[in-house]
């Protein structure tokens, strides 16, 4: 059920980087920012000691995500307010950006879009036409060009031509309807007119060759602008090469509010959620325009090329980096806009890691004139701000690395290309990860595909250069089963997924590698060596039938996997067939496993796990094992640094049945990959990047032979999988049995079910006691805390009548249950936010084995939380 899950209270361990016992004792509450900085002495003794000298505003807003990637938010300040004024500097760009795009749409003139050329004349005071620009490929001006250059290295004069597009009064209205209210943009950047020629704004032509589109006349602006009192500030300033000895006048110049700053940020980011008032009327196209070139670096644009020597990495990222020239992690993305006149910085933010799946925003700003003298040029930027901006950034990272999480946000909306793929480094494969988004396909994010999902995909394969797509046969039913042959070398390569009808990860990623394998980019040197020294031939989807019911065998109910014997089924005799008929040197055997797999020992998840089958069962290692168990030390090398950890090894006991163990024995060195759980990706999207990665890496293995100089003994230290894993894990709880209580641990899966095409989960409990060896996805400490089974609302209810609110309500006054007329079929049921029983029923049962996981947790007389078919609800705070 949508946004019902609460925040998290316990949760597994996250991997501490650079994190101080202080940093992780500091309290989440209004001091929460300056307790921080306080850890860090050597950083900010000075901002805190005088932070009103320096006018530091600060806002960081955690992110948290539900089980359907929602995300709510909790902000929190140092310093902040909204009355106190700071010169915004060139964080106006980023609104006036968002409102270009918003008035495109609202034209709905034919051939004008944000690509088309925009000529710019001049008819009054102060103005200036545009008419070309050499930056641009085209040669012309545009909107887009113009969003790109603003964001990636702050082009004044492209705010300038924007400004003028929407027009004085049109962005300060539009403000003002959204609900910025303490925002105005009057004037242009980098060029001082007055008041009445900021007023005016040039007229625009959209032109396509010699044919006019549209044309917009010159505007002024007639309303009063929206001031708010006289803004003085400092004790002097230059004007001409003179020194004025008076306060400088900020009264007619910009300004935005460090939360509206934010809150236009989010309102981009995270589009419309429970906020339709602040939100921009933009496309999905807008949005993922503006995602790429917010976060794109100068070293990835090629119209124009910034040199790097001057636009480094963090030339408008200060948050994190400041003025470093040394390179940001491509897992690293920030979405910002910054800016930096008269003394001020200013960075607002949202930054993302992707490998490590952390999200948060941050906005600050800082003050730096020690000499109150303003256009002196004399700013303490190198010496206070960059350090500040990077220091606190970095801070907030550190803290949001180790801070809990129920679920990990799905970044996949995020995933943009960018103008430029980065130079093939030495060791390849962080580029297979960092660029995987240029290959990405989002229409098979979900594990429930078809065969009719990969269709169109099969279709365009034909169509690849150096592709062969050709029928093997037909499955029970009668779906097409095909081999997708690419690659003109020696070694042979089989490939074969989905063979169980449930087991989809491996599948989503080989439509991935075939795009990966026929496009031209700058990665065209490593995918070239693999496609002239081997050959590789793949069959996507083995059990259509399987798929089509998403379950583990097939339409003759044979598990395809112990069939490799009789070859009973048509599926099993074409696997067979095409192993022959190629006799491939490689191959790769690509499933699925149980989410509830963990790497021995360990409360991580065996997220992938590997394996070089056995062929007999003396499970000796011979040549050709001993060549996959090589490749697999190689490819668990690569994932280790991106989900470490969390890499296993499946059992390797002989199953004189199955493919691998066959294919083994008649001489294919194979390879086994089993995708299992991740913490926050129900869909297994990130273990799709993680077979994208893994198989390309051991492709390219293959074709250079790499793989040989891997130590063998290494491939014994991947740990084996074991299965410690609850999707719920309620420790310490009191139990009450036979008069007494007893301290258990309570271990509870979340069984995942179909009906009419829409999933759900059905909870049970699967063992009490100690399970102190056992680790959770979720997991609650009832230390001290009751486990109770909660009673019966007496009164017959009506389904309908069940809300999340009124659920609450009974659940805190120690219900579980309500009585309703006739029980509704199960996916109502299970995804109701409270129990619901019989009218005929008065009596709830302790909680038990095998039952449906129903019941609260009390501390005195206080429900703290309920569990309802596996989901905890938190009921009050601390």
């Amino acid at each position: 059920m949508k946004n019902w899950m609460p925040k998290i209270w316990t949760i597994m361990s996250l991997t501490l980087l650079h994190c101080s016992p202080e940093m992780m004792s500091v309290k989440e509450d209004e001091s929460l920012l300056e307790n921080l900085m306080k850890t860090h002495p050597d950083q900010f003794q000075d901002i805190l000691k005088n932070k009103d000298k320096y006018e530091v505003q600060i806002i960081y807003t955690q992110i948290n995500r539900d089980s359907n990637n929602a995300p709510s938010f909790q902000s929190f300040y140092y310093n902040f307010d909204p009355d106190r004024y700071f010169y915004p500097a060139s964080t106006v760009k980023m609104p006036v950006a968002f409102m270009a795009l918003e008035k495109l749409n609202k034209m709905k003139v034919p051939g004008v879009d944000k690509y088309a050329a925009m000529l710019t004349d001049s008819a009054y005071s102060g103005q200036t036409a545009v008419l070309k620009d050499s930056t641009a490929a085209t040669g012309l001006p545009a909107i887009a060009h113009y969003i790109k250059k603003l964001f990636i290295v702050s082009d004044n004069d492209a705010y300038n031509r924007l400004y003028e597009f929407v027009g004085q009064q049109e962005v300060n209205n539009k403000l003002k309807a959204k609900g910025y209210d303490d925002s105005r943009i009057i004037h242009r950047l980098s060029i001082f007119l007055n008041e009445e020629e900021n007023r005016h704004t040039n007229p625009v032509r959209f032109v396509a060759g010699d044919s006019t589109l549209h044309e917009q006349l010159m505007v002024r602006n007639p309303d009063p602008l929206p001031l708010k009192g006289e803004v003085l500030k400092g004790k002097g300033y230059i004007s001409g090469e003179e020194l004025v000895e008076s306060p400088m006048e900020f009264t007619h110049k910009n300004f935005i509010p460090l939360d509206e700053l934010q809150l236009m940020l989010r309102a981009v980011v995270f589009p419309g959620y429970k906020d339709q008032q602040h939100t921009f009327d933009l496309t999905e196209e807008d949005y993922q325009f503006l995602y790429q070139y917010m976060s794109q670096l100068p070293s990835e644009t090629t119209w124009p090329q910034y040199p790097s020597e001057e636009y480094y990495d963090a030339y408008s990222k200060f948050l994190m980096y400041g003025n470093d020239k040394a390179a940001i992690p491509k897992h690293i993305r920030i979405f910002n806009k910054i800016g930096q006149a008269y003394g001020y910085m200013i960075d607002n933010a949202y930054i993302v890691d992707n490998k490590n799946k952390v999200e948060f925003m941050l906005s600050a700003v800082i003050h730096t004139n020690e000499n109150e003298i303003y256009n002196d040029g004399q700013y303490e930027y190198e010496q206070v701000a960059f350090p500040f901006m990077k220091n606190l950034g970095q801070l907030i990272y550190q803290y949001e690395l180790n801070r809990k999480r129920l679920f990990h946000p799905d970044f996949s909306r995020f995933m943009v290309n960018y103008d430029k793929v980065l130079k093939v480094s030495e060791t390849l494969h962080p580029n297979l990860y960092q660029n995987y988004q240029h290959y990405h396909v989002p229409a098979l994010d979900y594990r429930r595909i078809k065969r009719k999902d990969i269709e169109p995909f099969i279709e365009k394969s034909k169509s690849l250069p150096g592709f062969e797509v050709s029928k093997l046969g037909e499955s029970v039913e009668g779906r097409e089963i095909n081999l997708v042959k690419a690659g003109e070398g020696a070694t042979k390569v089989l490939l074969w997924s989905q063979m169980h009808g449930d087991e989809s990860t491996a599948t989503r990623a080989l439509f991935e590698i075939f795009n990966f394998l026929a496009s031209d980019d700058a990665l065209n040197v490593f995918k070239d060596k693999i496609l002239k020294e081997t050959t590789l031939y793949i069959i996507p989807m083995l059990n259509p039938d399987g798929a089509e019911v998403f379950k583990r065998r097939n339409a003759l109910s044979i598990d395809l996997n112990r069939d490799a014997l009789r070859l009973i089924s048509p599926e099993a005799r074409i696997l067979k067939e095409t192993r022959d008929k190629y006799e491939p040197e490689f191959g790769f055997n690509l499933h699925d496993q149980s989410k509830h797999y963990n790497a021995y020992r360990t409360g991580k998840t065996a997220s992938i796990s590997f394996l070089a089958p056995a062929y007999n069962y003396e499970k000796e290692v011979n040549e050709g094992r001993g060549k996959a168990m090589k490749l697999i030390v190689s490819m668990n090398d690569v994932l280790q640094e991106y989900i470490p950890g969390r890499i296993g090894r499946y059992d390797d006991a002989f199953e004189p049945r199955a493919f691998g163990d066959n294919m083994q024995k008649w001489g294919t060195n194979t390879i086994l990959i089993e995708s299992g759980g991740y913490p926050g990706d129900p869909e297994k999207k990130e273990l799709v990047k993680m077979n994208f990665v893994a198989i390309l890496h051991a492709l390219s293995e293959i074709a250079e032979s790499r793989y040989q100089n891997m130590p063998l003994n290494a491939y014994y230290r991947i740990p084996e999988n074991d299965r410690k894993f609850y999707d719920l894990l309620v420790r310490n709880g009191q139990v009450f049995r036979n008069g007494k209580y007893y301290t258990m641990d309570i271990g509870i899966f979340n069984s995942e079910r179909t009906q009419e095409g829409e999933t759900y989960h059905q909870s049970s409990i699967d063992d009490m006691g100690d399970l102190s060896t056992f680790y959770g996805y979720e997991e609650l400490d009832a230390g001290g805390m009751k486990i109770i089974p909660g009673e019966i609302y007496p009164p017959v209810v009506e389904v309908s009548a069940i809300t999340e609110e009124r659920a609450r309500e009974w659940l805190q006054a120690g219900y579980t249950a309500v009585k309703v007329k006739q029980i509704p079929d199960a996916k109502i049921s299970a995804t109701l936010p409270i129990s619901i029983v019989p009218a005929a029923q008065d009596i709830l049962v302790a909680p038990d084995l095998g039952q449906e996981a129903n019941f609260l947790i009390s501390k005195g007389d206080v429900v703290r939380y309920a569990v309802i078919n596996g989901r905890v609800i938190e009921l009050f705070d601390e």
